[in-house]
C-alpha cells in the first residue's frame, strides 16, 4: 500500500507551489513541465485540489494556481483522501474482508499497528515539510552537476 500516481502527483504540484512566494501563481505548464506530469492529468489532478479548496486559480492569460492554505496545514493523508482514498485501507492483508471481534486473522494484530503508523505518517507529514525536503534535493543535485567537470 503506497500512494497511488495521483495522490504523487498531486503533492509534488503542491510542493511546487508551496516552495513559490504566497502572492505567486503559477501555471499548469509550468507546474506540469517542472515535476514531470502529464499537463492533461494534472489539469484533473488541480481542478479536483481546487474544489476541495486547498488551491486557488485565476483565469486568463496571467493566471494560475497557488495554495489556498498554508503548506504547514496542508497534510499528506488531506491529499490522499481528496485524490485517492484507498478503499482497502481496512479490509484484512488475507482478504477475509472487514475483521470482527474474534473473528480476526493471524496477521490482525500486526497488521494494525502498521496501519496505524502509516496513516499517522500520512496525516503528520505535511506539503511544506515535503517542499522542504524537495528543495534540500534541487540544491544537492545542482552541486553535483556543477562539481561534474
Amino acid at each position: 500500500m503506497i500512494l497511488s500516481k495521483t495522490t504523487g502527483y498531486g503533492v509534488l504540484a503542491l510542493a511546487y507551489l508551496a516552495g513559490k512566494d504566497a502572492s505567486m501563481v503559477c501555471g499548469l505548464q509550468e507546474i506540469a513541465e517542472t515535476e514531470c506530469i502529464p499537463p492533461i492529468y494534472l489539469r484533473k489532478i488541480l481542478g479536483e485540489l481546487r474544489r476541495h479548496r486547498l488551491l486557488r486559480s485565476i483565469k486568463g492569460i496571467h493566471g494560475g494556481y497557488s495554495l489556498a492554505r498554508p503548506p504547514g496545514t496542508i497534510t499528506v493523508w488531506e491529499v490522499n483522501q481528496i485524490l485517492a482514498p484507498d478503499p482497502y485501507l481496512d479490509d484484512c492483508l488475507l482478504g477475509f474482508g472487514l475483521c470482527k471481534e474474534g473473528d480476526q486473522c493471524v496477521l490482525h494484530e500486526q497488521w494494525q499497528k502498521i496501519r496505524r503508523s502509516y496513516v499517522d505518517l500520512l496525516q503528520t507529514t505535511t506539503i511544506g515539510q515535503i517542499a522542504e525536503a524537495v528543495q534540500r534535493r534541487r540544491e544537492v543535485s545542482e552541486l553535483v552537476h556543477q562539481m561534474d567537470p
